[in-house]
């Protein structure tokens, strides 16, 4: 059990918000980026671009 240092820098998922799939991990700088984090990426299961929300890594 290795221990967890809680930085500024956090992992994130980024989930479709049309196929709801988490299909993108990036990190965000939680003192730069307040709120949560959108993007429009490409969704492969849609095959288009929709908006990606900040959800939690499991």
């Amino acid at each position: 059990m290795g221990s967890k240092k809680k930085g500024a820098v956090e992992i994130i998922a980024l989930e479709c918000t049309e196929c709801k799939r988490r299909n993108y991990t990036t990190t965000k700088n939680r003192k730069n980026i307040q709120g949560k984090l959108e993007l429009k990426k490409y969704c492969p299961f849609d095959r288009k671009e929709t908006l990606h929300k900040e959800t939690k890594v499991k």
